[in-house]
């Protein structure tokens, strides 16, 4: 140790078995750009991160291991030179002589040589290594591909900056003689750890530098970022992959086939590289052979062709694929087919099946009376199912395909319905979905129509197409009116009764009051025109209840307060309830919006609900009425003390012809229900038997 210490130009260091400094003498740490006092006690390693890609970690490693000496040259970027190094294990300790063998003048000289020598890759990498891979020499080029500065690579193993998949590959190079034979070169594809933590892929043409002994002793290399070249190569892969898409070339000249392998795949065989004609023919169902075999020929002859065929796979499915075939030629003359080939098979059952479910939709369709339409909002368009051509009354020439302009259906429109069809379209392709009711006139016919449909988007958000079915409720429509009246005329006999009481009242009130008035003076007189004129007005409302009850009215929705009308409807049933011992009481919480309505259908609403409730009575009781708001509408409830309805029943109310009444038809309901849902409104019923029910009724508000 003495001698060390004397001779200034060797360094001496001495690490224990954690790896940490326990000596270093002036020399050795002035090397290392530290005095012995900052490395004593301190782990190499992490004084040294960067170490771990240099020579010397691989080496000390190998040195305590197999515990032989081990000699080798490294770059000390801390003090710019290279050194000799020598390292020997003893005991738990090396022991590592460091010898100046290099300052960086020299380096820098050979820099300058090698980078004239290759000006005309200045935008490759360049480098030169040593027989075991440590850098001696990177081109400028390694910042602007790799982010690295020239004098942080040198020293360090090749090996520590590549992919761990790709290390195998280039340490077979640098340890293996055999590799790529006498020819001394050869070219590789691998991946370099980019400064910023990604990885870059190269290409690296390589050639071994011999000294005088024939030897290698350094590698040249050249090396070209090949990333945009990969992504494009795994992009492809991948589409072949998830699009079902397999590649293939044959030279005509050999009788085998190069198959990508996605191709293996598709005919659920084990990748390898090519296949025999024979083999790949295999597959083909026989039909199907001749055809692929003329769409070949076709693609020699005239450049390209396109074909449709069946495969049986090695597990016995059959596959539907189509390929793309062009004609090429090779190096040398060579003519060669190549091309992509498809699997379709989930597009042909796709097909097959869609093809089913329009046959069986059109059998649906015709049955209930429904036809189908799809608007192409791009070409402004519309396809019409035969049904639609039919009921429009539309003159279609076959080649058309049944596609018309928008405007032409629009012709078709009740004049009175077209702005709410032209706001009801703007407003399905915004939202997604149309529901609306509408009337066209054919012929001089006013038929109803009414249709649901669902808009579909591209991946922008916009509107593609409308698609939807469309169903003639004329006759529907009719029976409902029909039925509507009948409650009309069934509700307005049921009264009949109550009405005669109530008209008889102020009948024989006038009565009386023509025989005073004979004998009474001219302030009798007056007195007695005032409330004969009362009771005229009495008999007029009852009348003109019973009129709007039986006599047919239009439908024109109007903003009313709906406890006028509710008070209007309790006026004209008080006397009934009287008669049958029921006591009406009608409690307003708050003042309430106005309802779009049309007055008379919901006054029918409320006479079926009050009529029903008192009927439920046969002993007496009293109906309560509750008006208030409820989620910006008016909500009505009206409970009664009757005998209630069982849980059973309860979901058939509305039902036609269903009646818990001895007497009743079970239309009014039904009626009352059909109302409401006209009105966007909504009945629900609450029972307990012996207890009473509630009805509770669902208004919007009118904006």
């Amino acid at each position: 140790m003495n001698m060390f210490e004397e001779n200034a130009s060797i360094g001496f260091i001495i690490l224990d078995s954690n790896w940490h400094f326990i000596y270093a003498n002036e020399c050795g740490a002035s090397m290392l750009n530290r005095s012995p006092e900052e490395l004593l006690g301190k782990m190499a390693w992490a004084e040294f991160p960067n170490a771990i890609r240099h020579a010397c970690y691989s080496h000390f490693h190998q040195a305590r291991r197999e515990r032989k000496e081990m000699a080798f040259k490294e770059y000390v970027k801390p003090s710019n030179q290279w050194i000799h190094v020598n390292v020997y294990p003893v005991a738990d300790h090396l022991h590592i002589v460091i010898r100046k063998i290099e300052m960086l003048e020299k380096h820098i000289a050979i820099e300058n040589e090698m980078f004239k020598k290759y000006t005309a890759y200045v935008q490759d990498l360049i480098t030169l290594t040593t027989e075991d891979g440590i850098l001696l020499f990177v081109s400028p080029s390694i910042k602007q591909l790799l982010g690295y500065e020239q004098n942080e690579m040198y020293g360090s193993s090749v090996l520590a900056f590549c992919h761990p998949e790709d290390i195998d590959l280039l340490t077979r190079i640098f340890k293996d003689d055999h590799v790529y034979g006498a020819n001394n070169h050869g070219i590789i594809t691998c991946r370099f750890l980019h400064k910023r933590g990604w990885y870059v892929w190269f290409e690296n043409n390589f050639k071994w530098l011999l000294n005088e002994e024939g030897k290698r002793s350094q590698k040249l290399g050249i090396w070209r970022d090949i990333s945009a070249r990969k992504i494009v190569e795994e992009r492809f892969v991948q589409a072949q992959r998830l699009g079902q898409f397999g590649s293939f070339e044959r030279n005509l000249n050999e009788q085998t086939i190069m198959w990508s392998d996605e191709m293996f795949r598709i005919h659920a065989l084990k990748a390898a590289n090519v296949i025999h004609v024979s083999e790949a023919i295999a597959f083909i169902l026989p039909d199907d052979r001749e055809k692929v075999g003329l769409s070949i020929q076709e693609a020699i002859q005239l450049g390209q062709s396109d074909v449709e065929y069946r495969i049986v796979r090695q597990d016995g499915e059959i596959r539907y694929l189509r390929s793309q075939i062009e004609r090429v030629f090779l190096d040398g003359g060579s003519r060669a087919v190549r091309g992509l080939v498809h699997d379709i098979t989930e597009y042909k059952i796709i097909e097959a099946e869609l093809i089913q479910s329009k046959a069986k939709l059109e059998i649906a369709q015709e049955i209930a009376g429904l036809g189908h339409y799809e608007w192409d909002v791009i070409s402004n368009s519309v396809y019409l199912s035969d049904e639609l051509i039919s009921l429009f009354g539309c003159q279609v020439d076959i080649s058309t395909i049944q596609r018309l302009p928008l405007e032409a259906l629009l012709d078709n429109i009740h004049p009175e319905d077209i702005s709410t069809m032209k706001l009801a379209l703007k407003d399905a392709l915004q939202h997604g979905s149309l529901d609306l009711v509408y009337r066209i006139v054919v012929g001089g016919n006013i038929r109803i129509l009414h249709t649901l449909a669902r808009t579909s988007y591209d991946e922008w958000g916009r509107a593609l197409c409308l698609f939807g079915t469309v169903q003639d409720i004329t006759i529907q429509r009719q029976t409902e009116e029909l039925l509507r009246k009948t409650e009309k005329l069934n509700v307005a006999g049921q009264l009949a009764a109550g009405i005669a009481h109530e008209i008889r009242n102020p009948l024989t009130a006038l009565k009386g009051f023509t025989k005073l008035m004979c004998n009474a003076n001219d302030e009798s007189k007056l007195r007695y025109y005032h409330i004969m004129q009362e009771e005229f007005n009495r008999i007029e409302l009852i009348l003109g209840e019973l009129l709007i009850l039986a006599k047919p009215q239009a439908v024109a929705y109007m903003p009313y307060d709906t406890l006028l009308i509710l008070n209007e409807v309790i006026q004209l049933l008080n006397t009934e309830a009287i008669m049958n011992n029921v006591e009406i009481e009608l409690v307003a919480n708050s003042i309430l919006p106005l309802v779009k309505c049309e007055r008379n259908q919901l006054k029918q609403v409320f006479v079926n609900v009050i009529k029903n409730a008192v009927e439920a009575m046969p002993t007496g009781g009293s109906l309560t009425i509750t008006a208030g708001r409820h989620n910006s509408g008016v909500e009505l409830a009206f409970v009664d003390q009757g005998q209630g309805i069982s849980e059973e029943r309860l979901p058939r109310i509305g039902e036609p012809f269903y009646t818990t009444k001895e007497k009743g038809t079970g239309l009014g309901m039904m009626v009352s229900f059909a109302i409401m849902e006209e009105h966007h409104g909504r009945i629900h019923y609450q029972s307990t038997v012996g207890v009473g029910t509630t009805v509770t009724i669902h208004l919007p508000a009118y904006t």
